[in-house]
């Protein structure tokens, strides 16, 4: 919904936040002095629907639920200008100035890195001809020094001001998403563009190396034509089977619980490829994205704190030809997704999230029935143990096989997620219960993988 160039010097600290905007959909907002290409103004840039303005629901409403992904472009020479002015490195205009000068904390010169990439300027001549892409849109082919990067991490903070509460994630980090032999500035690409994206390029690896049962494994993605290789490694770094996490719903301490799933590489699986005569999306997921949802079986069970799990209602087997929604399955439709846990029967209240149905139908929330004020629950992505209730269909053809991720030397079942849960307590007991306080914490979704193949690191 948005993307921008932000150029960081080597200690440098970015902070935004996403808040709703007038029009109904969301912005991002900084006081920040670090330099963006565009500049970022001072009220905000709104998020747009622009690249999915025509589907099924085109709201702006889409843009409130959401989340963020960082990809590091390159590096750039810093070197500090002479006394007459000249020979300074690009990347000392977007530097700070150091304590006592004139321009303490504030970068060197953020309209002279915007200049680089407006028409005439050094990186858009580089990218462009008669304002014409060339080669590889909107990509710099510049530098000659080796690929040095590394080091980025991020954290974020969800406040909701009317539940009175905050808390606070980490962001998930991907190491060493540049192959080996790249180029400093090999995932620089114009701003404009929407590349660099998780798809990769030329120069970002292709094989993913994840810990199974206490061992480093390797797995290579297949290369060739019509192949996404650094896509499916990093789906590979987050395949899971199984996430699993607690939920308090204790009356007595007013407990709610969000959890939060998300599947970062999912859009690039599901794209709409054109065809009319298949819906299915490419492994490890199963539908298309029909303008609406794209959605994928899963198994939830929910347990008390001491092994009680509800009795199952199972249902017959389908008759085929299976007809969509009638399966046991539940579906996860989204690329990021809430699930709020509830009483039975009880009217589903997201803690921290503010996320429930909507006129437009652009913030669904999906609700866990438990009737236990506290446990644990298992989502399950396992193929093998789905596929039990009766098939699922693409365009009246039977899916015989999903949710794995297939590599040039083994395969990884499930689906590529990460998240984690939020839970809320409230006290009305303070000063007599003139006070009302609220508590939230996050905890990262245990997981477990299940995979065939793969090299084992010496």
């Amino acid at each position: 919904v948005r993307d921008f160039n932000l150029y960081l010097s080597p200690y440098d600290h970015f902070a935004f936040a996403i808040r709703l905007d007038e029009g109904g959909g969301a912005k991002l907002v900084t006081g920040d002095t670090s330099c963006t290409v565009p500049a970022i103004p001072e009220g905000g840039i709104e998020f747009t629907n622009l690249l999915y303005d025509g589907e099924e629901n085109s709201s702006l409403e889409r843009t409130l639920n959401g989340y963020v992904e960082i990809i590091e472009m390159g590096q750039f020479d810093n070197t500090k200008p002479a006394a007459d002015g000249t020979g300074a490195g690009i990347g000392w205009y977007w530097e700070h100035g150091t304590a006592g000068s004139a321009n303490a904390g504030v970068p060197n010169g953020c309209a002279t890195v915007v200049a680089q990439w407006a028409q005439g300027g050094l990186w858009y001549d580089e990218v462009f001809v008669d304002g014409n892409p060339t080669g590889d849109f909107g990509r710099l082919k510049t530098s000659a020094s080796a690929w040095a990067g590394g080091g980025l991490y991020g954290m974020g903070i969800i406040v909701n001001p009317d539940a009175g509460a905050a808390v606070g994630y980490d962001a998930v980090a991907v190491d060493s998403f540049v192959a080996g032999g790249a180029l400093s500035a090999d995932l620089h690409y114009y701003p404009g563009d929407e590349d660099p994206s998780l798809a990769g390029n030329d120069s970002t690896a292709t094989s993913a190396t994840i810990f199974d049962n206490g061992s480093a494994v390797t797995f290579e993605a297949i290369t060739g034509t019509g192949q996404q290789p650094t896509l499916d490694a990093v789906s590979a770094l987050f395949m899971v089977d199984h996430v699993m996490n607690d939920y308090v719903l204790d009356p007595s301490f007013a407990g709610k619980t969000d959890w939060v799933i998300t599947f970062p590489t999912k859009r690039l699986y599901v794209e709409d490829d054109g065809s009319t005569a298949t819906n299915r999306a490419k492994n490890p997921f199963l539908y298309e994205w029909d303008e609406n949802e794209s959605c994928d079986p899963y198994r939830i069970t929910v347990f008390d704190r001491e092994e009680q799990y509800p009795t199952p209602d199972l249902e017959q087997p389908q008759f085929s030809p299976y007809t969509p929604g009638s399966s046991a399955d539940p579906f996860i439709c989204y690329e990021a997704n809430v699930m709020t846990f509830t009483p039975v029967g009880a009217d589903a209240e997201s803690p921290l999230f503010g996320v429930e149905p909507s006129a437009s139908a652009a913030r669904l929330q999906t609700v866990v029935e438990t009737p236990y004020d506290n446990g644990w629950a298992n989502v399950d992505f396992n193929w093998a143990s789905l596929k039990a209730t009766a098939g699922h269909k693409a365009n009246g053809v039977k899916v015989t096989d999903g949710h794995q991720l297939v590599m040039d030397n083994g395969t990884l079942e499930g689906l590529p997620a990460v998240g984690f849960s939020v839970i809320r307590f409230g006290n009305n007991s303070l000063s007599g219960g003139t006070v009302l306080a609220n508590y939230a914490a996050a905890h990262e979704h245990k997981t477990s993988r299940t995979t065939s193949g793969g090299d084992t690191a010496d």
